[in-house]
């Protein structure tokens, strides 16, 4: 998994941020980062800004114009995962507060929270749930392969 190179993971500072970090790792898997990056402010426009609120309602009528919007990413499975994320977390709102507390519900039990997210979220397989861990600061224990990785590019460590 590569990381982009000027990203300083820091935790976001509301529910807002963590879904707009979760649904960016989601758009990002199988893509060009850059590519999806330079989309992103349109991302923000077509969703929202992210709202759990407001995504969560949006309609299958939404969905089509989304799917019209050459500013995205036009991924069915994955605008539609952003609309079913959004109403999970609404619900992780209601049982734990915040999805800060979510996460910090696991404690140091990293697998079994990786195992949690990729059970409860759309979209969200091993790697986009690192990747999402890696952009809102969680401390990830790296695997072999992106110790690998990191010894190759000292600059980003």
């Amino acid at each position: 998994m590569r990381m982009p190179p000027s990203s300083k993971a820091v935790p976001p500072k509301d529910d807002q941020g963590y879904f707009d970090h979760m649904s960016r790792a989601i758009f990002t898997a199988g893509l060009n980062w850059s590519m999806v990056e330079k989309k992103w402010p349109n991302f923000r426009k077509a969703f929202a800004d992210f709202s759990p609120n407001k995504v969560a309602r949006l309609s299958e009528r939404d969905v089509s114009a989304l799917m019209g919007n050459s500013g995205i990413v036009r991924n069915e499975k994955k605008i539609r995962a952003t609309v079913e994320n959004a109403k999970t977390i609404l619900g992780l709102e209601k049982e734990y507060g915040s999805i800060k507390r979510y996460l910090d519900s696991f404690g140091k039990r990293e697998g079994k929270l990786l195992e949690d997210l990729q059970y409860k979220f759309k979209h969200m397989g091993p790697s986009t749930a690192r990747m999402f861990l890696w952009m809102v600061g969680y401390p990830l224990t790296p695997t072999k392969e992106e110790n690998q990785w990191m010894k190759g590019h000292s600059e980003h460590h």
